[in-house]
């Protein structure tokens, strides 16, 4: 693989990740984790513009038929919230498996600014970006999705909640 390539897969990835927090937060815009969603959603729209710089500082350009793929794949998957014989069973493991998968793109990213920061000392056409400092932020956004995560993760997996008992007369 070579690195235009490697790098617009990730930004075909990047397509499918906005697609998916912004449904995630369309759902429940008000709620705290679709306000924590606009603010990344923001943050990851800004790493998807670094990422087409770079790939254009070295000679490429994005790459539509990835793009449209990885969208074509996130709309599919979207379905599964709609169609639970296809789904985890529940809206609620449905939720957390979105959430899950945001939080692995966004790992991934962290993953690709790490190997770009290393390309960064052989290549000087990259001397320009701050892959550190895009990493931190990759790790910042991850730590503030883990909280939710979890907190789906009770809700889709604890016990079964038992309605109390009513008195009857």
């Amino acid at each position: 693989m070579n690195l235009l390539g490697y790098l617009n897969d990730h930004l075909a990835g990047a397509a499918a990740g906005i697609q998916l927090a912004e449904r995630c937060r369309d759902r429940d815009p008000e709620s705290e984790l679709g306000q924590m969603l606009q603010v990344l959603l923001l943050e990851i729209r800004h790493d998807r513009d670094v990422l087409e710089r770079v790939i254009r500082v070295l000679g490429g350009s994005p790459d539509t038929i990835k793009r449209g793929a990885a969208l074509g794949a996130e709309r599919i998957s979207s379905l599964r919230m709609w169609l639970p014989m296809f789904g985890p069973g529940s809206r609620a493991s449905a939720r957390l498996e979105e959430i899950e998968v945001l939080s692995l793109g966004i790992e991934g990213k962290r993953l690709l600014w790490a190997a770009l920061a290393q390309l960064s000392s052989a290549d000087e056409r990259l001397s320009g970006f701050s892959f550190p400092d895009l990493k931190r932020r990759a790790r910042s956004q991850r730590d503030r999705l883990e909280r939710f995560r979890l907190r789906l993760a009770t809700e889709a997996l604890g016990p079964p909640k038992v309605a109390p008992m009513r008195a009857t007369a």
